[in-house]
């Protein structure tokens, strides 16, 4: 599932998501970071991936990112 889709579904807005990240994973997202992975004008590294993938219970999953790229 793409992030933007997750994030309509769970009814969260950027702001709250990034708050549920940091607040689970002690670690630090800014809101333009978040906003390019949605748009998909930037792929998130390894270790971003990995907390997307625990946050989402495995719902936005590494090939969610790379399929946009061929649609």
């Amino acid at each position: 599932m793409e992030l933007k889709m997750y994030l309509k579904k769970e009814q969260l807005t950027q702001h709250l998501f990034i708050e549920k990240i940091e607040s689970s994973f002690n670690t630090i997202i800014p809101q333009g970071t978040l906003a390019k992975w949605i748009t998909g004008t930037r792929i998130p590294r390894k270790k971003e991936m990995l907390i997307l993938h625990k946050i989402t219970k495995g719902l936005v999953q590494p090939n969610d990112f790379y399929l946009g790229e061929i649609r």
